[in-house]
């Protein structure tokens, strides 16, 4: 009999899809249904993003492109974090993907062996543990409940780092799903603790960063 890979029996659902289809559905059966599942926007692109794909393919050279993604891509997004005041990078510390849940997958494939510990602020993107479930490690949940403004303290931090040693920390700013955002300052705060632990592998998601209003 043909069978998958063991770690299959560990992939789920998304949570996040199966609300957004019961809400479809409910909107077929003409129930006035306000949907909070999938972050669609509820405009197009602008027209100079369609021009810009436009003219992309009107110089395709219909060969194979690098793996970590065009270099001009790759050049405007060093000017990006040149702009935020991030040097000292080059293209080789840069690669590309068709999406952050591909790309995180990719990273925990990278840094994470079977048993070791990722540890992320909750509430959180349900795709954090997900993964770390298809990739047999452990997720370890850091509460951060309204109390607190959804948002982890150093101290909370300080104390799950030595207690548990997690190989990889994740961190979501602004936050998936309550729209936290953390101040500088409050980055600052933790980045002071995460450098007191070197063995532990950060990885920041910050696909909302310039969504701020």
């Amino acid at each position: 009999m043909l069978q998958l890979a063991g770690r299959m029996s560990r992939a789920k659902p998304s949570a996040i899809m199966a609300v957004a289809d019961k809400a479809k559905k409910l909107k077929a059966s003409g129930r006035d249904i306000i949907s909070f599942s999938i972050g669609v926007p509820n405009f197009l692109p602008g027209e100079h993003v369609y021009q810009a794909a436009r003219d992309a393919l009107s110089r395709d050279s219909g060969q194979y492109g690098s793996n970590r993604g065009a270099d001009a891509l790759l050049d405007a997004f060093l000017k990006h974090m040149q702009d935020l005041g991030l040097t000292g990078y080059t293209r080789a510390n840069l690669s590309t993907g068709i999406g952050a849940k591909h790309i995180l997958y990719n990273l925990a494939e990278a840094l994470l062996d079977e048993g070791d510990t990722i540890a992320f602020p909750t509430p959180y993107w349900t795709t954090y543990a997900d993964i770390a479930d298809i990739v047999n490690a452990r997720s370890l949940e850091l509460p951060c409940p309204a109390s607190q403004d959804y948002k982890l303290t150093p101290a909370q931090l300080d104390a799950a780092l030595a207690a548990h040693k997690p190989k990889v920390f994740l961190f979501n700013n602004p936050s998936n799903p309550t729209g936290m955002v953390y101040t500088k300052e409050e980055i600052s705060a933790l980045a002071d603790v995460l450098v007191k632990y070197p063995e532990t592998w950060i990885i920041t998601d910050d696909i909302y960063n310039r969504m701020l209003f």
